[in-house]
Formats: structure tokens, sequence, C-alpha cells
């Protein structure tokens, strides 16, 4: 048997079976499994599997805003920061397609709890100023035009990056860079100044 040292350590190995099965068809025992651990002993780390989602999607989504923060405060025009942040963020979409039916898609979980729906915005806010603070820059910098509601511009960039949740086929044509080089085109056809 595995000594689970952490509940970070029950959150990776989640984080992984997850991605590899989806969300519907892991069970806890899968979990367990690749732990080396009996599932019953799961439950000294964990309430259920949802809860472990949640744990899982709040640490990614806490992850490629990190990423996407340092991009944004790095050096480099406004333009190269858009193209990289879109490249990061479609990425990260990638990696989480699996869960994207419990997560992005899905309409609001009802059994969320206030103080979880109060963290989600936050975490939604946080992500949202760094694309803004891109947009403003370009804005300031004149390469983005300055007649655009950035808040439009900004919910519809990551709406059309979100879409690939609906439609990516990782088997496709296109690679997920080839997609987000796309996605960034179409974008910056419309905004550039």
């Amino acid at each position: 048997m595995t000594i689970v040292r952490s509940k970070q350590q029950v959150v990776d190995v989640a984080a992984k079976v997850f991605r590899e099965k989806g969300y519907e068809a892991t069970k806890l025992e899968d979990i367990a499994a690749e732990l080396g651990i009996l599932q019953g002993s799961l439950y000294y780390h964990i309430d259920s599997k949802a809860s472990l989602l949640r744990e899982v999607r709040v640490q990614m989504f806490e992850e490629i805003t990190e990423q996407i923060e340092k991009t944004a405060s790095g050096d480099g025009p406004a333009v190269e920061k858009l193209r990289l942040v879109i490249v990061q963020y479609v990425r990260y979409l990638e990696r989480v397609l699996p869960l994207i039916e419990h997560w992005i898609i899905a309409p609001a979980d009802k059994r969320k709890t206030k103080k979880h729906a109060r963290e989600d915005r936050a975490l939604s806010h946080r992500l949202r100023e760094v694309w803004l603070s891109i947009l403003r820059e370009g804005v300031d910098a004149g390469e983005i035009r300055s007649d655009l509601d950035l808040n439009v511009v900004m919910l519809s960039i990551i709406g059309i990056c979100n879409s690939i949740g609906r439609w990516y086929d990782p088997s496709g044509d296109l690679s997920i860079d080839e997609i987000a080089k796309a996605q960034f085109d179409i974008c910056w056809g419309g905004i550039s100044g």
C-alpha cells in the first residue's frame, strides 16, 4: 500500500485520472487504485468525487490565471501578449477537455454553495481583469481600436477560446496551436488599431 502524504497528491492523481477517463467514467476506486490505496482511505482526504473535481478545477484555473498574469506583466507589445495568452489559454482548455462537460459547457451546478459561487466569481474576475489589462495596454499603445468596449472584446475572445470544448477534435486536421493561431488572427483582425 502507498502512503498518501497530502491532499495535493490525491488532487494531482484525480486530475490525471479525470483527464484519462473523463469525469463521468471515473470512479473513486480508479483514483484509489492509481494511488495504491483502498477506496475508503480516500475519504480521509476528500468528501466526494464532486468535491474532488472542484479541487482539480480550482487548482487548474488558478494555474492558468497565474500563467496569463505572468505573460501580461512581461515586456513586449500588447499584440504579442494577446497572442501568447490565447495560445496559453487554448492549450489549457485542451488539457481539461475531459472535464469540460462538467465545467465550462454545463449549466451552473445547482448544488454549488454560496461560498463556492463567490470563490468562482472571484477567480473569474481575476482572469477577466488580466485579459482586460492587455487590451487596455493595447489601446494605450494605439495597437487596439479605442472605439471598442473592452469588456465586450474580452468576453468575446474568452468565448471564442472556450468554444473549442464544443467542437475540438484532438485527432482532427488542425493542432491546438494552429487553432489558437486562427483564433488570434480572427480576434486581432477585428480589434487592431
